[in-house]
């Protein structure tokens, strides 16, 4: 026998929507809650000396002193109550010799210990509102193509030693490089050669016959793509060098045709970050040889001789890790890649017993602002047995170098050397007052918002009310998750735009129930109607918007990035808690009310 269809809708969720909806809630909120708790600015202290002793009375003497000491193994914890004591506690210390790569700016949370035990973070802070030190780089696109020059120089010389074609010399100038052989030589053997080699490339390099010289150019074209790649492979390996620093907030973007600009948060000395993430630092290992034609000094001056093209480069290095050996000497362990594991298999089964160097090279900024190399051998050492794809370097002075070099070369070798164009600092007070400012507009906001709900739809409004709420936990503890999120002052834009939006659609979903109202239907049939009808409308409008704040966050940097990501979390909660959270509040309370008039 079937029921008499009554027309009561019943509205009602599954027990699993509203266990999937208190999930999110939960977990968002709780990782939302170490933002609202805050963080105070703190100095890390980075070796074994516990505090209390020389450290203490310095900063003592100059009224500059810890709210809280947190010591944890051979780390010391300073925890202040204002950014200006602690960068005068970090003054003070480097001033009094202390090692300024021990020395690192951090933040303490305020948040309870059991709270940081599971993971939650407060919501890292971009350069304008946690101030710090801006660089602008510029690569250095001349050394780039001389190194182009010069590898093709040395590949062509290499070519005719095979061939055995003497007599002829080799030179190279700013952009060419030019053969010149004796008036009674034919050019054809080394025409041959140089078609050989390159094959491939055409156009790249315009040849040029003047009586006994033969001249290779590089044209226009192949130049500026030697530059863009230059360029494109630094800014990904300052974006390493960074990571490697522990400056997660850090933005690298390109500037022009060769300028990188690098925003620090938090870095008001960015000493320590200038000297790595410009250091043009590379690895290499010779062959040491009496014969040599290439010679450098070692740390104890000595001259050492080497065959001038090296057994190995450091692009083979993928990995390598500072410690220390049986004797508790520094030394860096290396590991390969499988070309550079099978070279250096090949010349150490067949050098056994002979002498091997490492060289390290590093360019630095000269006092007249011209980039000089500096190469200094840091290790010679006899073959014992063959080689694989591991083994280490010694002969270092301490484990800071170690760990400096180690971590040069995970990040890699700069394809060309850096020169600090601009440096800027935005200090910590303009960071607050934006603070201030961005946060005090966002709680005009909602203020302005929950009272027009409140007004209008009264009941209803109250529902709406709890969604905000819900809604601006969830962006901030979506925020403050997310792998590399910075919430900037844009950022805080686009908090107040998605909560602006989340009332949208409640009013959206508002305005269709009372429609229904008006047309005599009762509230449960309405309610229904409401979220129904307004579903496809809503979801058109957050689509469209997602698809522009995409955009914009791909072609966008800094700033433009931070408005991006928190109007795309934005869009995603307000669905979420304009939709089915406030769904699920009203339907338990009023779902099944078979009233015709409720003003809502």
């Amino acid at each position: 026998m079937m029921k008499k269809n009554t027309g009561f809708i019943r509205n009602r969720m599954s027990k699993w929507q509203y266990a999937i909806l208190a999930l999110i809630f939960i977990t968002f909120s709780f990782y939302s809650m170490p933002t609202f708790f805050g963080e105070r600015p703190a100095l890390g202290l980075h070796y074994a000396q516990a505090w209390g002793g020389k450290d203490k009375t310095i900063l003592q003497d100059n009224q500059v002193s810890p709210d809280t000491v947190i010591q944890s193994g051979e780390k010391t914890l300073l925890v202040f109550s204002s950014q200006t004591d602690q960068q005068r506690a970090k003054q003070l210390l480097e001033l009094n010799g202390y090692d300024s790569s021990a020395l690192t700016l951090e933040y303490f949370s305020d948040s309870p210990a059991w709270m940081q035990s599971l993971g939650a973070a407060p919501i890292r802070l971009g350069l304008d509102l946690r101030g710090g030190s801006q660089l602008l780089m510029g690569v250095d696109t001349d050394f780039i193509i001389q190194s182009h020059i010069r590898n093709f120089a040395d590949t062509l010389r290499t070519q005719f030693k095979k061939e055995k074609l003497r007599g002829s010399t080799i030179a190279t100038g700013d952009d060419e490089v030019v053969i010149t052989l004796s008036a009674e030589q034919e050019m054809a053997p080394w025409l041959k050669i140089i078609r050989q080699e390159t094959a491939g490339q055409t156009n790249t390099w315009l040849s040029q016959r003047e009586d006994n010289r033969i001249v290779l150019r590089l044209n226009e074209t192949e130049r500026n793509t030697l530059i863009n790649n230059g360029v494109t492979q630094n800014l990904s390996i300052l974006k390493k060098r960074i990571n490697e620093l522990g400056i997660v907030e850090a933005s690298v973007q390109r500037q022009g045709q060769n300028g990188i600009r690098i925003e620090l948060p938090g870095v008001h000395n960015p000493k320590q970050a200038k000297d790595v993430i410009g250091a043009t630092a590379s690895l290499a290992f010779y062959q040491v040889s009496d014969r040599g034609s290439y010679t450098l000094q070692d740390k104890s001056d000595r001259t050492i001789s080497m065959m001038r093209e090296p057994v190995l480069s450091g692009e083979h290095i993928v990995d390598a890790r500072a410690g220390s050996d049986e004797m508790g000497r520094p030394q860096v362990s290396i590991v390969l890649d499988k070309t550079g594991g099978d070279k250096m298999n090949w010349y150490s089964r067949n050098n056994v017993g002979q002498a091997m160097s490492t060289v390290f090279t590093e360019y630095k900024n000269a006092p007249d602002g011209s980039l000089k190399a500096n190469s200094q051998v840091i290790n010679v050492a006899t073959i014992q047995t063959t080689l694989g794809n591991q083994f280490r370097i010694t002969g270092l002075d301490n484990l800071a170098e170690a760990q400096e070099l180690s971590m040069l070369l995970r990040a890699g070798a700069l394809t060309a050397p850096l020169k600090i164009l601009e440096e800027r600092s935005i200090g910590p007070t303009l960071g607050t007052e934006n603070i201030k400012a961005g946060f005090t507009a966002l709680a005009f906001g909602m203020a302005g918002m929950m009272l027009f709900m409140l007004i209008w739809y009264r009941r209803f409004g109250w529902v709406a009310i709890a969604g905000l709420v819900i809604n601006l936990l969830m962006q901030v503890g979506l925020l403050a998750l997310l792998p590399g999120a910075v919430l900037t002052l844009p950022g805080i834009a686009g908090l107040v735009l998605t909560v602006g939006m989340a009332v949208d659609t409640n009013v959206l979903i508002f305005e269709r129930i009372k429609d229904r109202l008006r047309e005599g239907g009762t509230l449960a049939n309405a309610i229904n109607f409401g979220y129904r009808s307004a579903f496809v409308t809503i979801f058109d409008a957050n689509i469209t918007t997602l698809i522009s704040a995409v955009v914009l966050y791909s072609i966008g940097s800094g700033p433009l990035q931070g408005f991006a990501i928190t109007l795309i979390l934005g869009l995603i909660s307000s669905m979420v808690t304009g939709v089915w959270g406030t769904r699920a509040i009203i339907n338990p309370i009023w779902g099944r009310s078979s009233l015709k008039l409720l003003r809502v």
